[in-house]
């Protein structure tokens, strides 16, 4: 076949794509020319540097081996003299891709003549679900003390100690003896054990901060997961211990007083004992094997804090009621004493008052006193009652012990009436004031109500039942103040100052309902700008600088678009949630705004070290691969970088259609 003649502008064209991929290759080169270029690994514990003794390498291999009995995690640890003039970073994911390290596979590389190391793991592992701060952790309290003593093993050691103990949290490390492998493991044993200590005392402090304090819906959201996971358990145990000991009470109660007088403390706690169980079954998903998102934890153990505390609460109103009950009847001698005491008394009174009234109408005429022409005879009525309950509650309370409890009704029943009859005779005594106010107060009384139920209308959303109610009772009012105070001016007046005064107190619980919506929608419009623009800056720098930019960065990003996108969605209903949504939509962003600049800086370092690049800023950008950054050159072209029968780790332009050739990890490293 002949060979196709190729035009100018093509030619050209292709004259700097290969004279640019000519020139990363030579840069690739000229960096695996060094003594220890990034290579296959082996085995799990590879020393070319050579500063393992045969004991110490049993050590670190019993170690390696025995987390991934443990946790079925492999840890490939590496020492090399130097990292061959690449970046901790770049030396690691080369030799990840080499050796075709997977999603269970941890990488802790060491480089004893550069003082540098990489400690990296898959961030997608299904079953390590190691954070970055863990990994900080980890590299700070088990690995980079021994580096420092050029405890070589002490590292490997702790890396695998720490690591097993974040995953399982009861591990407490291994102790070895022997030589000089024992001084390196009791050392990060040690580091291990106090840094272990530390979190838990610094969990304990969190805990112990917020037990006793009121906080927000919004405050409580923004606590990490480290303090609302053991108060959820914390207050989970106490509520249950409540409901407990309530229940026992109770039973004692019913048997004392009976069904009708317990009934509202029976139901009481048959609701803390729904809202338990519902908190429990949360508990019980948050402890199974079927792992839930750090969103999802959140949600979860706010809402068991919540249901717990609200049950808790329910409770507690109502204990003073119950303890009233018993001591009733603990006091009932005396406080049939009393009864009796305020029944005479209000005897006197109603003759006293029939007589008042009687001058009422004399001059006001019973027109006017249509309200409260019935109240002597009404109050007589309540005080016969109440001497007859009290009369019973006597009996009852002669009775053996056991069945003393329906003395506690009587009191109560006895109590209420009296209280009824004060009442009808105390309309009779302010009855000469409430007719004088009446006459020079009413009109502006109806236009005070009518200003408030206009008013009212406008914070419907925010009063609830209460205001209905009362904007309904003030209505009521209104309309007989308007048409029939000609024939009852006392009792129409009377009325309407009772519904004013229920108006008021509605509107005053509206409005500052109103005002903190108004409050929240501000926070909450405040957080999502805020938000936009902390993930459009995160956005604009990762999309501009992707050439760099690595799976940390990405992730953070991401996460903070999916949360941004949720309080945006949420914002029209759930308020807090929105708002803690885009809170944390933001730190996010701020997290991969400063990870993609640290990324940046790195391969900026790279790039100098390498003498530089006439395509770099091609290579920053996303444009052309960055080859020397993620380890090989291959072809473009449409695909999605599996030839070869595996994962490569080569890379190609985003420029063209396809998948990535690698997966993201996250890690730690730098210079001890």
């Amino acid at each position: 076949m002949g060979c196709a003649r190729v035009s100018g502008p093509v030619r050209a064209a292709l004259t700097v794509v290969v004279s640019a991929a000519a020139l990363l290759l030579c840069l690739l080169t000229a960096g695996f020319a060094a003594a220890e270029p990034p290579s296959r690994l082996p085995e799990p514990v590879s020393d070319p540097a050579d500063v393992l003794t045969e004991s110490q390498r049993a050590e670190v291999e019993r170690a390696v081996d025995e987390l991934s009995d443990k946790h079925n995690v492999q840890l490939w640890v590496v020492y090399v003299k130097t990292f061959d003039g690449l970046d901790t970073t770049t030396w690691a994911q080369q030799t990840i891709a080499l050796s075709e390290l997977g999603n269970q596979d941890l990488l802790l590389a060491v480089a004893t003549d550069d003082r540098a190391y990489r400690f990296t793991v898959p961030d997608n592992a299904s079953t390590t679900d190691l954070t970055n701060e863990d990994l900080a952790s980890i590299a700070q309290d088990d690995i980079v003390p021994a580096l420092r003593r050029q405890d070589w093993a002490g590292a490997a050691i702790g890396a695998a100690n720490g690591v097993s103990s974040t995953l399982d949290p009861s591990y407490t490390g291994y102790l070895v003896a022997g030589g000089v492998g024992a001084v390196a493991v009791v050392g990060g044993g040690g580091a291990w054990a106090y840094s272990r200590r530390r979190k838990r005392q610094q969990v304990e402090a969190g805990v112990e901060a917020v037990r006793d304090q009121e906080l927000t819906a919004d405050q409580l959201a923004a606590q990490p997961l480290e303090v609302l996971d053991p108060w959820s358990r914390e207050v989970l145990t106490d509520t249950d211990n409540a409901i407990r000991t309530s229940d026992e009470e109770l039973r004692l109660a019913v048997g004392e007083f009976g069904e009708g007088q317990t009934a509202p403390f029976r139901s009481a706690v048959d609701a803390a004992k729904a809202a338990l169980a519902s908190s429990f079954a949360l508990r019980q998903r948050l402890d199974d094997n079927i792992p839930e998102t750090p969103d999802e934890q959140r949600s979860m153990l706010v809402q068991i804090i919540t249901t717990c505390t609200d049950a808790d609460r329910a409770l507690d109103e109502q204990v003073a009621a119950f303890d009233e009950m018993r001591n009733l009847l603990i006091n009932a001698p005396a406080r049939f004493d009393e009864l009796t005491r305020r029944v005479v008394d209000l005897h006197t009174r109603a003759d006293a008052s029939e007589q008042q009234l009687s001058g009422l109408v004399a001059r006001h005429g019973e027109q006017t006193c249509t309200s409260i022409l019935q109240n002597v005879v009404l109050a007589r009525q309540e005080i016969e009652f109440a001497e007859r309950s009290a009369d019973q509650g006597r009996s009852a309370i002669a009775r053996p012990a056991g069945e003393q409890g329906p003395a506690v009704a009587d009191i109560r029943a006895a109590e209420g009436a009296i209280a009824q009859a004060d009442k009808l005779l105390d309309a009779i005594d302010n009855a000469e004031g409430n007719i004088a106010a009446a006459h020079s107060r009413m009109g502006s009384l109806i236009a005070e109500v009518e200003g408030e139920i206009a008013e009212a209308a406008a914070l419907t959303a925010d009063g609830g039942p209460g205001l209905a109610t009362a904007v309904t009772a003030a209505s009521t009012a209104l309309s007989d103040a308007k048409t029939r105070s000609d024939s009852d001016l006392l009792g129409t007046f009377t009325a309407l100052v009772d519904a004013d005064a229920d108006l008021d107190d509605a509107l005053e619980a509206a409005r500052g309902a109103a005002a903190e919506r108004t409050r929240r929608a501000e926070v909450l419009s405040a957080a999502l700008t805020a938000a936009e623009a902390k993930v459009s800056a995160a956005r604009d720098f990762i999309g501009t600088r992707r050439g760099a930019v690595q799976s940390v960065a990405r992730t953070r990003l991401s996460e903070s678009e999916r949360l941004l996108q949720a309080a945006r969605d949420a914002s029209a209903t759930d308020p807090f949630t929105a708002t803690d949504s885009a809170r944390r939509a933001g730190a996010l962003a701020d997290q991969a705004l400063m990870t993609a600049q640290g990324d940046v800086v790195s391969w900026q370092q790279g790039q100098q070290r390498s003498s530089g690049s006439s395509a770099a800023g091609a290579v920053l950008g996303g444009i052309l691969v960055d080859s020397f950054l993620r380890g090989s050159m291959r072809g473009g072209g449409f695909g999605g970088g599996f030839g070869g029968g595996g994962y490569t780790s080569g890379g190609r332009s985003p420029g063209s259609f396809g998948g990535s050739s690698s997966s993201g990890r996250i890690g730690v490293g730098g210079r001890f």
